[in-house]
């Protein structure tokens, strides 16, 4: 089942004290509906990932304001931390799929956004931490850089990595995010910048900021696509799965099972291995985690992701090389957050996975100017948490 890609809008990512958080919402949906050509009264539904807008912002019933907002007179909100609107387009992709069946021909608004910078830094970092074990981690003090921090303490404790590993991550994503006008840090850096544990071993450039931003697609049929005529995607598959919300019940502590089990399930259904992936959008909340989703998508063994990190070797060189900086994959490159990532470009939780679907989808298409690394197959790999939830899906022309 494919579902067509016919337009995408993004904000720009960053500290947007200046706009609220449904100036963001109209900016991206308007963006996406100009690309897709076609008018709100076409738009049969929304689904809208945001993961905490009454803590950030103090507004439930999430789904009606939208419509205020945007018009659409059906409107269903997802949640799933990071995950909430890659959740989304998971049940967009089952609606439009549904309609295709009884020969219908859908138009369905998918959107994710998150205002999370009007808070101080303290009352953000609680409300994400909502998102991790209450009774056994939140309660006792545990915020998701120490979590993160723990799983790197024993990944490095288990393999060969060490931390200037985890720093060339970081390197890698901000120079892929200078050719990226929507990022929120468009800045070289280097290893001499990676100075002060946030939380041991991981330094401040090993961890995502705080944004505010929001993403919006506009999808349908391939059959309906065709006949608009625009230029499209294909969505081939999407797959949801999700596992312990809290690390003391992961079977392997270093095993994104969720990751792995929703990748696994894509490539049987479409025959393909992580080998024909050309390009994917990680979720690098931490330095780490690029590495954990690395091995749980199949593009390493388990305690191996490092191994493909070891090929932007010298670290310090990576800005000197071409743009977007790929990984040597078995003699062959492999493009990971050409648009920065988390890390650089920013992670407004609730956008984060539309924006690595449009980060993707505009790949394909050719738009992405410098940074361009012209794939013929894009993934997306979105985690809620530290892998509690976790979406993949595969992309082509």
């Amino acid at each position: 089942m494919a579902i067509a890609i016919i337009g995408t809008g993004i904000t720009k990512f960053g500290e947007l004290w200046d706009k609220s958080w449904e100036d963001l919402v109209q900016e991206s949906f308007s963006e996406s509906m100009k690309n897709a050509n076609v008018e709100i009264k076409e738009i049969d539904s929304c689904y809208v990932g945001n993961m905490n807008l009454s803590r950030f912002e103090g507004q439930d019933h999430t789904a009606s304001r939208i419509t205020e907002i945007l018009g659409i007179n059906k409107v269903i909100r997802t949640e799933a931390a990071c995950a909430s609107s890659s959740i989304a387009m998971k049940l967009a992709a089952n609606e439009i799929g549904l309609s295709e069946s009884k020969g219908e021909n859908k138009i369905i608004h998918v959107l994710g956004f998150e205002k999370m910078t009007d808070r101080m830094a303290g009352e953000t970092t609680n409300i994400l931490s909502g998102a991790s074990h209450f009774d056994t981690e939140v309660i006792n003090g545990a915020t998701f850089p120490s979590l993160y921090a723990l799983l790197a303490t024993r990944y490095l404790h288990e393999t060969g990595a060490e931390e200037e590993d985890l720093h060339a991550i970081g390197i890698k994503n901000h120079r892929n995010a200078m050719l990226n006008e929507k990022a929120m840090f468009q800045k070289e850096i280097t290893l001499k910048n990676f100075t002060g544990n946030i939380a041991s071993p991981l330094k401040l450039l090993d961890c995502s900021p705080i944004s505010d931003g929001s993403a919006s697609i506009i999808t349908t049929t391939e059959k309906y696509a065709k006949e608009l005529g625009v230029d499209y995607v294909k969505l081939e598959d999407i797959e949801v799965a999700t596992s312990s919300i809290s690390l003391a019940k992961r079977e392997e502590l270093l095993v994104l099972d969720s990751a792995k089990r929703a990748s696994e399930i894509v490539y049987k259904r479409l025959n393909l291995t992580a080998k024909d992936i050309d390009l994917i959008e990680i979720h690098d909340c931490f330095t780490i985690n690029e590495i954990l989703c690395l091995e749980a998508a199949g593009f390493a063994k388990k305690g191996e992701g490092y191994k493909l990190v070891r090929s932007l070797k010298p670290y310090d060189e990576i800005n000197k090389k071409e743009s977007p900086v790929p990984y040597d994959f078995n003699g062959r490159k492999l493009f990971v957050n050409t648009s920065g990532g988390l890390k650089a470009k920013g992670h407004p939780v609730g956008a984060t996975g539309v924006a690595q679907i449009i980060e993707v989808t505009n790949q394909l298409l050719g738009k992405c100017g410098k940074r361009n690394a012209n794939p013929k197959i894009g993934a997306t790999l979105n985690i809620g948490g530290t892998g509690g939830t976790a979406t993949f899906s595969i992309l082509r022309c």
